[in-house]
């Protein structure tokens, strides 16, 4: 049993932020894998061309999150024989992950949702029963013929047998008692890049992100969340309290070493004052 970290150079200390607290919460190091955009040229030469997203087209980018397709990799890359945990880099493990697998029961795939619709950021999957084929899937997407938005629901695949579990396993920015896996959804209050330039794009409507600005020009309420060029701090203190004991476990047990800081550094995927907080 496995667990598949989805990663690019913008995500990489996280992503092994992410693997630290798995380790600490009971995974073994020798069953984590990373699944590199950098690594995947099938995924790189689609840099540049269209795809659909809720029926708009937009451009394919290499920004924060180039990765996000990879997830769909990891059954194959398993060779469609076990049963394996994916996830994006910014999901953390609060509490022992050794009985997640459980959860599956006889179902195919295993994950949370959000106003009926399933959430792909944490997929508990049996390989044998998943068969994606990531470069059929690609070529769809990047033919226009699926759907971003589809792919990303799983309402792509009708013959799947998907299973709804709690959202305590993929809690969006929200922390208690029973969260089992902390998902840092929130892009731009992600802890270890407050202060940096957002190297990602708003998906929300050009309308929506002006009427944002001229708020603020006159001094009403506004979405800060989209009129900010940089990251913010996180509202919840606590959180980057847990993110920074997760990045200090990794720094002590050499998950994460000086060179990855540095070059944590130098990519923009780490801020100085997540360092010096």
């Amino acid at each position: 049993m496995r667990l598949y970290i989805q990663k690019n150079n913008k995500q990489d200390l996280a992503a092994k932020i992410a693997a630290a607290s798995f380790i600490k919460n009971g995974f073994k190091k020798e069953n984590i894998f990373f699944l590199d955009f950098e690594k995947n040229d099938l995924l790189k030469s689609m840099v540049g061309k269209k795809y659909k997203r809720s029926g708009k087209i937009k451009y394919f980018k290499n920004d924060l999150q180039s990765f996000t397709l990879l997830r769909f990799l990891a059954p194959e890359l398993d060779n469609y024989k076990g049963k394996l945990l994916v996830i994006d880099p910014d999901v953390f493990a609060l509490k022992d992950v050794n009985n997640i697998f459980n959860l599956l029961d006889d179902d195919d795939l295993a994950c949370t949702f959000l106003e009926n619709k399933a959430r792909t950021e944490v997929m508990i999957i049996d390989a044998q029963k998943v068969k994606w084929k990531f470069e059929e899937i690609i070529n769809q997407v990047f033919n226009l013929k699926l759907d971003y938005s589809d792919l990303m629901n799983l309402s792509f695949d009708k013959n799947i047998k998907i299973k709804k579990i709690s959202n305590n396993y993929n809690s969006l920015d929200i922390i208690n008692n029973d969260t089992v896996l902390l998902h840092t959804t929130n892009r731009i209050t992600q802890p270890w890049k407050e202060g940096l330039k957002i190297d990602f794009e708003i998906h929300k409507s050009n309308f929506y992100i002006f009427k944002q600005h001229i708020k603020k020009l006159i001094g009403k309420n506004y979405d800060e969340k989209v009129t900010s060029s940089k990251y913010l701090r996180h509202p919840n203190e606590q959180i980057i309290k847990i993110i920074k004991s997760f990045f200090n476990y990794a720094k002590q047990n050499k998950i994460v070493n000086e060179i990855d800081i540095d070059q944590a550094i130098k990519d923009s995927s780490i801020s100085e004052i997540f360092l010096k907080d």
